[in-house]
């Protein structure tokens, strides 16, 4: 079987878009990384229910040299093994440098790589389908798209869709951020059988997404909590979806928290201050964003209290 297709199976669970933890100098934080790489797999995180991308959007990529996203591929594929399949983020507007990355990614072993439509300017479908071809030429890894509409500003459609499938056949699955519930649904009723859908946006479009046909959820709340988000997908993955609603339920004012931000970019920011009052790994952002205010961290504190969050990954056990 095909490296490719055998990816296809691995991709499912909670997909973990990692933070990338920094120093106060805004270096790297290379030991914080080990860390959270470790805290993800030994609270579950592991092949079968679930997926590491590191150097992501969530991983603030646009703030990372290329070298710093190898050095970041490098460290989690270390620490990770063969215990949780690895994708790498690779998203860039030159598709040359996303190439290098790419080659890198294969190098050093990882399991396939994510990869977003060119940004800055609106791509049309012949730019689509041109980069990722040359990307497809030069890598036998998998490759799963990444709809990032937010910074690419184009929803890539159905159809666009379905010929980048019929055109690179490594293609193996799509990360799909609409804002669009129908289009969610008509995707997975078009191409679902052909490559693996998993919900981009999160916990919040859960358990629906899972009804309709995906494959697993992305999460950056997972950082801080991933065996709530992982005990959503247990639910889902029994055909419990009346449970999974409930814990969603349960943990919905720190998902709001998470959410609800000043600006696109601000879960990251509050993702970080909440791993760090946890005394998880989650390091400063990196400018321009800048650390959440006191008054921000103190209610995700507060928040944190009311659920108490050092409680709060025995919930799924409890809400039958």
């Amino acid at each position: 079987m095909e490296t490719h297709e055998a990816l296809k199976d691995q991709i499912r669970g909670v997909v973990v878009v990692m933070v990338t933890p920094f120093l106060d100098d805004f270096g790297l934080d290379e030991a914080g990384l080990r860390r959270l790489t470790r805290f993800l797999i030994e609270n579950g995180v592991r092949k079968g229910r679930g997926v590491l991308v590191p150097a992501g959007s969530t991983g603030e990529c646009p703030m990372l040299s290329l070298e710093e996203r190898e050095r970041v591929f490098a460290i989690v594929k270390e620490e990770a093994g063969d215990e949780v399949p690895v994708l790498g983020g690779c998203n860039h507007c030159d598709t040359r440098e996303v190439i290098r990355l790419a080659r890198y990614a294969e190098r050093v072993g990882l399991d396939g790589i994510m990869v977003s439509p060119p940004y800055y300017w609106r791509p049309n479908e012949k730019i689509i389908l041109t980069h990722y071809k040359a990307i497809a030429e030069e890598t036998g890894l998998g490759i799963i798209v990444y709809n990032n509409w937010f910074a690419s500003q184009l929803d890539i459609p159905v159809d666009v869709m379905v010929r980048l499938v019929e055109e690179v056949p490594t293609i193996v699955a799509l990360k799909e951020n609409t804002p669009s519930i129908a289009k969610f649904a008509e995707m997975v009723r078009v191409l679902g059988d052909k490559i693996v859908i998993v919900n981009g946006t999160g916990e919040p479009h859960e358990p629906y997404a899972a009804l309709m046909g995906a494959k697993g959820f992305v999460s950056g709340i997972a950082c801080v909590v991933p065996k709530v988000s992982l005990s959503i997908y247990d639910a889902e993955a029994e055909g419990d979806y009346a449970k999974a609603r409930r814990i969603i339920d349960s943990v919905t004012p720190l998902i709001d928290f998470f959410t609800k931000g000043e600006h696109e970019a601000d879960y990251i920011v509050r993702i970080k201050a909440v791993m760090n009052l946890m005394g998880l790994p989650g390091g400063r952002p990196r400018l321009p964003l800048v650390p959440a205010s006191e008054e921000v961290a103190r209610r995700g504190k507060e928040i944190i209290d009311s659920l108490g969050l050092l409680e709060i990954e025995q919930l799924a056990s409890k809400l039958l």
